[in-house]
């Protein structure tokens, strides 16, 4: 239902010896048309040269195939764009892609060369000589590419990100660990959430779907391993991830546990909620209290007492009960 990520259809980088296999192997089944007068040289040179073009064409054609099936990087919406910076070393993938660019010139320069030189040629045994200097400078020059090739299949660790409609409004769902997040995007998902990945976490982001007659409302996502911990735990690379969150527009959810059940207690999990309150200032938020179904007066005092000055929601995901009605409140805000 949501709109298609840009590196979901990145495709696998070949290694320098899948390229080199591939190109020979298809040049020494490679047909040509002989003429008329089937002159030994004649055909020995028409057969080399196809050789030489069929391998230049198959390799400059991959290399650039690489290039060009990867998003350009500065067209990227902010949030896919921060994470590629978080997970990519930027420098080493420009220069690899342009490292790729030029071995790609450079063997189509190369077999301009070699088929002059077949052209001259005055025996099917230097033809065949001719032919195989030419495999072994291309050869050379794919082998070279090991390091920028392995450079760029890293990127396939971002086929498995989310992804989002930038035109709907993006509910985000926060709180510390076992609170019930990915129950409450559940609750107000229409169909199953969609699941996925997100760097610097251990479990998979779930990205739910709120659906009206008129269209698809919000999008709704849990954050495992993200909002869960006060920021000030987190190491430079993980709070460049989590910063990703915040080209995600939308108001925010913030789960706490009043039971304690979740194994943090009530105090820790108003820390978390201050590292979120901040992060996203001035989005609409709302904070909830959860598994009503086992708490007690006492239990809800006593965290009322501590988020004194929050609006503040009761709700149960176990049960989806109390769950949508925060949903549309904070879509009537984003509305407003």
């Amino acid at each position: 239902m949501s709109v298609e990520q840009p590196f979901s259809r990145v495709p696998d980088v070949p290694t320098p010896g899948e390229l080199i296999d591939l190109a020979f192997r298809r040049a020494s089944k490679s047909a040509v048309k002989l003429p008329a007068r089937k002159e030994r040289l004649l055909v020995a040179r028409l057969k080399e040269i196809r050789r030489i073009r069929t391998v230049s064409a198959i390799l400059s054609s991959r290399l650039r195939a690489i290039k060009r099936r990867i998003p350009p990087v500065d067209k990227l919406h902010p949030f896919y764009r921060e994470l590629f910076y978080v997970m990519m070393d930027v420098d080493k993938f420009r220069i690899a892609l342009a490292r790729i660019s030029r071995a790609a010139s450079m063997v189509e320069g190369l077999a301009k060369e070699y088929v002059a030189k077949l052209r001259a040629s005055s025996s099917a045994r230097e033809a065949s000589r001719v032919r195989r200097e030419y495999y072994g400078r291309v050869a050379s020059i794919i082998r070279e590419l090991d390091g920028d090739l392995k450079v760029l299949s890293e990127i396939r660790r971002l086929r498995r990100l989310p992804s989002f409609d930038f035109s709907i409004p993006i509910i985000i769902v926060s709180g510390a660990p076992n609170v019930g997040k990915s129950s409450f995007v559940r609750c107000v998902s229409t169909a199953k959430p969609e699941v996925a990945e997100y760097p610097f976490t251990t479990k998979s982001v779930s990205v739910g779907h709120v659906v009206a007659e008129r269209g698809i409302l919000a999008q709704v996502v849990d954050t495992p391993g993200l909002l869960d911990r006060p920021l000030e735990e987190r190491n430079k690379i993980e709070l460049q991830a989590i910063a990703a969150l915040k080209h995600l527009e939308g108001p925010v959810v913030f789960l706490v546990d009043p039971t304690e059940t979740c194994g943090y207690p009530l105090k820790y999990q108003v820390d978390v909620l201050r590292g979120v309150k901040e992060l996203f200032k001035g989005r609409p938020m709302a904070v909830a209290l959860t598994k009503m179904d086992i708490a007690s007066k006492g239990h809800v005092e006593r965290a009322m007492e501590l988020l004194k000055g929050e609006r503040v929601y009761m709700c149960s995901t176990l049960n989806c009960v109390g769950v949508k009605e925060i949903v549309e409140e904070l879509l009537k805000e984003v509305k407003q």
